[in-house]
């Protein structure tokens, strides 16, 4: 493989050649063989430059072209959670290249995509009504009237992570607690101005006790306040 120059050392061969050094000068001076100032002098009557502006990348050629790197984009954003096997062959199927897992991997990490866990969505939900809501509320309402009311959960389990570090072919291992033990429920009403009620109780939440915390404690904390 010839050795590649610096594009400053090839404009000091034009400066040279065009000062009327001859070829074999050059060559001497920049200790250059002749072949190579040659090729640079020509390259630079042809384009007006000292590097070839069609050259191709060197290297291997890549498998997927860019309207395949976007048939795989798409691809991702529909099948978020497919693993790297279903991938190579449903990219077989549609581009009809197969790709090894370790070049697709490589692709997915030049689109900037990258593993992570996965946050699941209600499939049920509408983004049409999710807006139409919006808008009324927005509409009809003020901030001050509005009052939000959640259910958390707390066991000895809640604190198990679901990510760790490893070395190369060993798993990730942490000793943990497999049993609940005891539940508590967290049902908390949250306004501007803070925290209008807060009920905490040992096991699971259902229906009866939820509207039983909303009628006694916050329908009549909103009654006291307006």
């Amino acid at each position: 493989m010839p050795k590649e120059f610096s594009e400053d050392l090839r404009w000091r061969v034009v400066y040279l050649y065009t000062d009327g050094f001859s070829i074999i000068d050059i060559a001497n001076t920049l200790y250059m063989s002749k072949s190579s100032v040659t090729r640079i002098i020509n390259i630079y009557e042809k384009w007006a430059c000292v590097t070839n502006p069609y050259k191709g990348i060197s290297g291997r050629r890549k498998l997927f072209s860019r309207n395949d790197m976007y048939i795989l984009q798409n691809l991702i954003r529909d099948k978020v959670n497919w693993y790297l096997d279903e991938l190579v062959s449903e990219m077989e199927n549609l581009t009809g290249k197969r790709a090894s897992i370790a070049t697709l991997w490589r692709s997915l990490h030049y689109l900037g995509i990258t593993r992570k866990k996965l946050q699941k969505e209600a499939y049920e939900r509408s983004e049409i009504m999710r807006a139409h809501y919006l808008g009324i509320i927005g509409e009809h309402y003020t901030p001050n009237q509005l009052i939000f009311i959640d259910e958390s959960a707390k066991d000895e389990r809640s604190l198990s992570r679901l990510y760790g570090y490893s070395p190369r072919n060993i798993r990730a291992c942490k000793k943990v607690v497999f049993v609940r033990g005891k539940r508590y429920t967290i049902l908390p009403a949250l306004t501007l101005d803070g925290f209008v009620a807060v009920d905490v109780f040992e096991g699971a939440c259902d229906k009866n006790k939820f509207v039983k915390f909303v009628l006694d404690q916050v329908v009549c904390k909103i009654i006291i306040l307006f």
